[in-house]
């Protein structure tokens, strides 16, 4: 393991972070091959203080970005699995949720990518259930779908 003092990792953090977001976990394990627990807890404290790690920002903008393509259970899986906490992402999840229609999103996807379900209720209903969409919501989608597609 590399060492390096606190002011070294605070630079290498930064950039790390200039090229794209991580949540605190995700940069506390690379940050951790570069120097002892110690000084790694010490820089993301430093960071956290000012303002250049939070795992909030990181979660909102997560799901900004996936939410058109996920439902809200693979979301939720996918920032549990970066390492945000339970309570960052079900409050993020709850404000973005409320603002959204999960029935039009999947149906957007049932639209989008026609060959993926082929007109076909079972695999339509896997292809939204695979993407995060609870079965409610997909057999909502398929029901709209259907009723778009028979005059």
């Amino acid at each position: 393991m590399k060492q390096e003092n606190p002011d070294e990792l605070f630079v290498y953090a930064l950039r790390l972070l200039g090229a794209r977001a991580y949540s605190e976990t995700a940069l506390r394990q690379k940050l951790s091959r570069r120097a002892p627990l110690e000084v790694v807890e010490a820089t993301l404290g430093r960071l956290k203080q000012q303002g250049y790690l939070d795992d909030h920002s990181y979660a909102e903008g997560y799901v900004r970005l996936y939410s058109g393509k996920w439902g809200a259970a693979k979301l939720r899986r996918a920032l549990w699995a970066k390492g945000v906490s339970r309570e960052i992402v079900e409050e993020v999840l709850a404000t973005q949720m409320a603002q959204q229609d999960p029935v039009a999103e999947a149906l957007a996807l049932l639209e989008r990518y026609p060959s993926r379900h082929r007109g076909e209720k079972p695999r339509a209903i896997r292809f939204l259930a695979n993407r995060g969409y609870a079965l409610a919501h997909a057999l909502a989608a398929w029901a709209r779908y259907l009723e778009q597609a028979s005059p």
